[in-house]
């Protein structure tokens, strides 16, 4: 396993796609910072009184930027299945367990950390502005806003890995990756504005989340959970039927 994973994390690192995808991100994030300074939270939500604000209203805001990361990861994940390195792997004698975990953990902590980037460059780009006269309660965002944008995010990253394992081929991996996640996004948009059912959506969880003073937000996790766990059961259903031999 721990083999497998130095694996995973080499391939990720020498990988031009994976840091373009990071690059171009952060760089999104520095020439969009400034629109937050009026608008942190929406046109409801006022204009940014701190670095804090800025952060998380780039997370609040972050549900289209998932569509570029996720089709990213299907992209990655998808040459594997279409090029079949996996079936190498599963013929040097690992376990599919060993190797569906593997890439598990390293693409959703890859990517991830690519998703964080976004709010991360904002922060860089306004420091000049609001400096960081609080800084207590500026990590204390930084720290909340990332460990639920983990798990917020993971939930739309599995949906790549489920698409990647269910059609083994990376460009109709791609395509149901980009499309379904943007209809997520859509639903969430209008779904608020015309007072549709969302708390059941991760994306609009981590916006209660972001919006909220406390650290323990039960709904976003308890959303966040189910996803993830429905997610991971179909993914490995899929990955256990794949002719990987």
């Amino acid at each position: 396993m721990k083999n497998l994973l130095k694996m995973e994390k080499y391939h990720l690192l020498k990988n031009r796609i994976y840091w373009g995808g990071s690059i171009g991100i952060f760089l999104i994030g520095l020439f969009t910072a400034e629109t937050y300074v009026e608008e942190v939270l929406g046109p409801a939500g006022g204009a940014a009184a701190s670095l804090s604000d800025i952060f998380n209203g780039m997370i609040y805001d972050s549900t289209f930027l998932l569509i570029f990361v996720a089709s990213i990861l299907a992209l990655i994940l998808g040459q594997e299945f279409s090029s079949r390195t996996i079936t190498q792997e599963v013929s040097a004698g690992h376990a599919r367990k060993n190797i569906f975990a593997a890439k598990v953990i390293s693409y959703l902590a890859a990517f991830n950390c690519m998703a964080v980037l976004y709010p991360i460059a904002g922060c860089v780009r306004e420091y000049a502005r609001f400096g960081l006269a609080d800084a207590d309660v500026f990590f204390y965002n930084v720290i909340k806003g990332i460990l639920y944008s983990f798990a917020v995010n993971s939930t739309i990253l599995l949906i790549a890995v489920f698409m990647c394992c269910y059609f083994k081929c990376m460009a109709k991996a791609v395509a149901a990756t980009a499309i379904t996640t943007f209809i997520l996004s859509l639903y969430l948009g209008y779904g608020m504005m015309l007072h549709f059912p969302v708390s059941f959506l991760p994306a609009f969880q981590i916006r209660e989340v972001v919006s909220s003073p406390a650290f323990i937000v039960v709904p976003a996790l308890f959303v966040s959970v189910i996803w993830i766990l429905v997610l991971l059961a179909l993914s490995w259903k899929c990955f256990c039927k794949c002719d990987l031999k």
